[in-house]
């Protein structure tokens, strides 16, 4: 799967206006664990693409309050009955594994959401949205970045729903 952003990243209020599905919007605004939500109505699987040190991007290096240091990019495909559902990507600087919350370095094929609503010391403090696009199919997702122990790691999902 190729997915291309198509969209500049949005507050809630514009995603709201441009977006009248509200089956999509429930799954942006979902306030728990979407791997919760995805167990709770099919069989879940957790797909590791990646889990490395890597280069990111101005922009993300921007919306993680430009950290230094290496980052740590997981991408992962939550599936639901063997489907893709959600292609999620988390950048967790080196920092913030060492100094914010050890486990975030070691989550292996568990689900990162697993461990940041099972824990109080995450504190969520920015959502925006995007469009994004796979061949034919338009696709929304979300972006939230966390803080733990003023650490930050942010959180990107692509919710592979029409």
């Amino acid at each position: 799967m190729k997915l291309k952003q198509i969209s500049s990243w949005i507050s809630f209020e514009k995603m709201s206006v441009l977006l009248s599905n509200k089956n999509i919007k429930s799954w942006l605004v979902e306030k728990g664990p979407i791997t919760k939500r995805i167990k709770s109505e099919e069989v879940f699987k957790l797909n590791l693409i990646k889990d490395e040190i890597d280069d990111i991007d101005g922009s993300e290096k921007k919306f993680l309050d430009e950290i230094s240091g290496n980052i740590r990019v997981r991408e992962v495909m939550l599936m639901g009955n063997n489907i893709p559902r959600v292609y999620a990507k988390s950048l967790i600087p080196v920092k913030t594994i060492e100094n914010g919350f050890s486990r975030l370095g070691k989550l292996g094929t568990r689900p990162l959401g697993d461990i940041l609503f099972e824990k109080e010391i995450f504190k969520k403090t920015d959502v925006v949205y995007a469009q994004f696009q796979d061949k034919d199919s338009i696709f929304w997702g979300r972006k939230t970045k966390y803080i733990v122990k003023n650490m930050p790691l942010s959180v990107m999902e692509v919710f592979l729903i029409n």
